[in-house]
């Protein structure tokens, strides 16, 4: 949620920038930056002072920015993207339609078109580290300081990295690649299409996959709940406390160690969940050629369906 804000400038109205192509800067008293309908670099660093430094730069071609104030959040806006005058696309961004993908490798190299992010202006931040920031229908490349506030990303494309967060909201689509820092409260992951992402560690996390999307995870202490739609992959190095899996397809999740206080799984199709730590009374609802396999059991495990289940490597039989 947006802190509410001062606006150091006496200037309420929107200021474009000029098409002359040199950087602009502008200073606020503010904590929280909101983009929207932005395509473009976007920089962010982080400070102990209480003012927002904008400068925006722009790129070969020229595209309107503009800075306003609203309900005391500093909105930076960009041009609507013109091929979708008539459709946001991120209102497209979950579909229940997919391609599956062989392997389930994450993507190497760099996918980032530099041409394209050469056409369009770059935005440099410096901004209170105790601050929120927010991309609305955002195009953009993105590199970020560790934040002690929101990151609330709702964007069609993203590619970069961010620092240490208190909390974040992550939704990208198709062709997108971050990587992130450590999440200290909750984290929610929205993955349409084949696009990755990582995270540090996290207390609680919530993983929807539209598509072969992959989400690599680092230690989980609280709750992981993890939907899947299609042949995406949620990777977690360690779990302490309960995990749900929906899985529809041939998505898997896979935690490499800890305890599921309690686990809980549904699985239609030829998903799987791999679990090498201890589950506390499983709940497994089975159908197709679904598997579970678990390092150990404990309690009453309840089944329904089919699929297959193994604890210790030990198949169970019907």
């Amino acid at each position: 949620m947006m802190t509410e804000l001062r606006l150091k400038s006496a200037l309420a109205a929107a200021f474009f920038l000029s098409a002359g192509g040199a950087a602009q800067a502008e200073t606020y008293e503010l904590n929280a930056v909101s983009f929207r309908d932005f395509t473009g670099t976007v920089d962010i660093k982080t400070t102990s002072g209480d003012e927002v430094d904008i400068a925006i730069r722009q790129g070969k071609t020229y595209a309107p920015v503009i800075l306003k104030e609203e309900d005391g959040v500093l909105v930076v806006t960009g041009e609507k993207w013109k091929e979708d005058d008539a459709d946001d696309c991120c209102n497209r961004r979950i579909t229940r339609t997919f391609k599956p993908r062989e392997g389930r490798e994450l993507t190497t190299g760099a996918p980032v078109d530099e041409g394209f992010f050469a056409d369009y202006p770059t935005i440099e931040v410096l901004m209170p580290y105790e601050g929120d920031v927010e991309f609305i229908d955002a195009r953009i490349r993105l590199a970020m300081e560790r934040l002690a506030g929101a990151l609330n990303l709702d964007a069609c494309y993203v590619y970069g990295e961010t620092g240490d967060l208190e909390e974040a909201a992550i939704g990208v689509v198709h062709g997108s690649r971050l990587v992130m820092g450590n999440v200290k409260g909750g984290l929610e992951i929205d993955v349409s299409g084949d696009a990755d992402v990582r995270a540090g560690d996290a207390a609680m996390v919530d993983v929807d996959i539209a598509g072969p999307g992959d989400v690599v995870l680092g230690d989980i202490e609280g709750m992981l709940d993890v939907s899947i739609a299609g042949s995406g992959l949620v990777r977690a190095a360690h779990m302490d406390g309960p995990v749900t899996a929906r899985i529809a397809g041939s998505g898997a999740l896979a935690v490499k160690g800890g305890r599921a206080d309690r686990l809980r799984a549904f699985i239609d199709g030829s998903g799987g969940v791999f679990f090498r730590g201890a589950a506390v009374q499983p709940d497994l609802t089975l159908y197709g050629s679904a598997e579970v396999h678990l390092d150990s059991a404990e309690g009453r495990i309840a089944r329904h369906g089919g699929g297959t289940i193994y604890v210790g490597g030990v198949k169970l039989e019907d």
